[in-house]
């Protein structure tokens, strides 16, 4: 059972609620009964489920989005389709995993031919880019609410394989450990926060910032390259010291991130500093890879990034457990831990 999908939508419940997402999984979703043939499974609570069946093994995930929520109410239907499958991609290339088909459902207040029209395109071409095709679905009509028409909603699960060698999960991170990210965390909330008046971006920045929001790149080609080298791994969808927290907690580990080595794009450079620790450090909605690897292979992951054409920087330490999560400056000053998006928090 996949947790992630930040959330460019506010939330417009103003009740108290006990259970964030995460602790509601863990609460009601966790199925301790014992089953008989079944194929061997690994997964609730990382990004994909790994199930063995035979010598095959398959990451399998899934993501409900909806209008209003993950996606402004405005957004061009197909960046929207685009970004449906990309996000449902990054968790297989967090498990390190290559695409191999997906399905999908929706839930529709009416038939609006212009908007499934740009919607479809933008999904297939996602689908022909990473050559993981269309396998089945379903629709159905979203429920009024109070004689108003409900939100579009859908849900898309991915199925990958991964090949020989281990899969990647959030735990196996062990003290010592690299932790390394893909990319320029960050961007994406740089566009989200000036929409939500969090901050101001300058104008002309604008463009970078909205592209990067509503078209991410999942990583799939890295995860397959760095799943022999890993440790453990899982997409920034939440925030990256949230999704790290995830890391964190079932490696039983603690961790020290380095706020000056930081990757950072020429446009989110340009941002006051403060600006920038909210974007990078909890603004979520990347799709980039954090992962953790043994001090041993760090020439060997430099590689893979220099090759394949992506940024990998290493920005922190895995410790020991006990120890509190730390962000320091090159001074040895210490940045406040900010809490990322949670659903239900």
């Amino acid at each position: 059972m996949s947790d992630d999908c930040h959330s460019p939508g506010r939330s417009t419940s103003g009740q108290s609620q006990s259970l964030d997402e995460f602790g509601l999984i863990q609460r009601f979703f966790v199925d301790q009964n014992s089953y008989s043939n079944v194929w061997p499974f690994q997964g609730i609570g990382d990004d994909c489920a790994i199930l063995e069946l035979g010598c095959t093994r398959l990451a399998v995930t899934t993501d409900m989005m909806a209008l209003g929520t993950h996606f402004l109410e405005d957004a061009d239907p197909f960046t929207v389709g685009q970004k449906a499958l990309a996000v449902n991609l990054s968790d297989l290339a967090a498990s390190g995993a290559t695409p191999k088909a997906f399905f999908l459902s929706l839930s529709l207040p009416a038939v609006d031919v212009a908007w499934l029209d740009g919607f479809s395109k933008g999904l297939l071409k996602e689908a022909a880019t990473y050559n993981c095709p269309l396998r089945g679905g379903d629709t159905t009509k979203t429920a009024s609410v109070d004689g108003k028409p409900g939100k579009t909603c859908f849900s898309i699960c991915a199925i990958g394989e991964i090949s020989s060698g281990p899969a990647m999960t959030r735990a196996g991170a062990r003290a010592g450990d690299d932790i390394w990210v893909s990319g320029t965390p960050g961007d994406a909330f740089a566009c989200l926060g000036e929409i939500w008046k969090e901050f101001t971006v300058p104008s002309r920045l604008l463009p970078y910032f909205k592209a990067r929001m509503e078209t991410p790149t999942p990583r799939v080609h890295l995860g397959t390259q760095i799943r022999h080298y890993a440790s453990a791994c899982c997409d920034i969808s939440d925030g990256l010291v949230g999704d790290l927290k995830h890391i964190l907690e079932r490696s039983n580990v603690s961790a020290v991130l380095f706020w000056e080595d930081f990757p950072r794009s020429e446009q989110m450079s340009l941002l006051p500093e403060l600006v920038q620790q909210r974007c990078i450090l909890a603004g979520g909605d990347d799709y980039e890879l954090l992962f953790t690897a043994p001090r041993s292979v760090r020439d060997s992951i430099e590689e893979i990034g220099k090759s394949g054409g992506v940024k990998v920087t290493r920005i922190g330490e895995i410790l020991p457990s006990g120890i509190p999560l730390r962000i320091l400056t090159k001074e040895e000053q210490s940045l406040p831990v900010m809490n990322s998006f949670n659903h239900f928090a």
